[in-house]
């Protein structure tokens, strides 16, 4: 059974209730002590907004961080920290919504089809290799398991984050799961097999260590150099207009 996952909650939100759900269920952790040592007063009216959002994960993280050398618990709240951070990042960029992320990862659901906006901008932005919506990304998606995410430690999500993880104009606009599908596509593309084999390479990939996944697997299924989308020959149903039947294709051109 997919585990159940946070929710993506609009602004307000305040900083207070985001470090209380960083810190719930974490052994030795203190939502007041983040607080101080962060120097924000628990006063439960510090609004999170669009424009502090960032200085105020900012400051819980590198509290978190300063707490975990006496208390090594408090790595998994900066983890939470920066996952959430990184989740409202890339629901903004692939969704244009401004929401504030109170807990780690969004629905099962939103999570999944994130991911197909996330392949859809990847291949425009010429990024994504087209050929992958020749698999049934709807069924794909539904494989990916969220709360695999959580499994990071602070370590490994900003390695990935900072190094990793898709980018465009500085905003990321990938998720940990999402890559590893990515390549779990572009490697059984290599191998000319099916969704079975895909779902298969997903799971080995998704719950071994993030530090044993080299950085050229980790390319598998981009593009190094940008391309530009001609035009496409279908529609997501795989039909051209006049309702034919036809195979999935893009026509991109080298971008000098």
């Amino acid at each position: 059974m997919t585990p159940n996952v946070h929710t993506i909650t609009p602004c307000p939100a305040t900083i207070e209730r985001l470090a209380e759900l960083a810190c719930e269920g974490v052994v030795g952790a203190c939502t007041g002590q983040l607080l101080h040592t962060a120097g924000i007063h628990p006063a439960g009216r510090n609004i999170l907004d669009l424009r502090s959002t960032h200085n105020h994960y900012t400051q819980l993280i590198m509290a978190a961080l300063t707490l975990r050398e006496n208390t090594p618990t408090y790595d998994t709240i900066a983890a939470r920290l920066l996952l959430s951070k990184l989740s409202s990042e890339v629901n903004c960029s692939l969704t244009n919504t401004q929401a504030v992320s109170m807990k780690a990862n969004s629905s099962v659901h939103s999570y999944q089809k994130g991911f197909l906006n996330y392949i859809s901008k990847g291949i425009d932005l010429g990024l994504i290799q087209p050929e992958m919506i020749a698999y049934d990304l709807k069924s794909l998606a539904k494989k990916i398991v969220p709360n695999l995410d959580s499994n990071l430690t602070y370590a490994e999500l900003h390695s990935l984050s900072n190094q990793l993880l898709m980018r465009y104009q500085g905003q990321c606009f990938e998720l940990p799961q999402y890559a590893f599908m990515r390549i779990a596509i572009a490697l059984a593309m290599k191998e000319n097999k099916g969704e079975a084999r895909i779902a298969e390479i997903y799971r080995l990939l998704s719950v071994r260590s993030y530090s044993r996944i080299s950085a050229k697997i980790f390319k598998e299924g981009s593009i190094s150099k940008p391309y530009e989308i001609l035009s496409r020959s279908t529609d997501e149903s795989g039909t051209n207009e006049s309702g034919t039947a036809t195979k999935k294709a893009c026509h991109l051109r080298l971008i000098n």
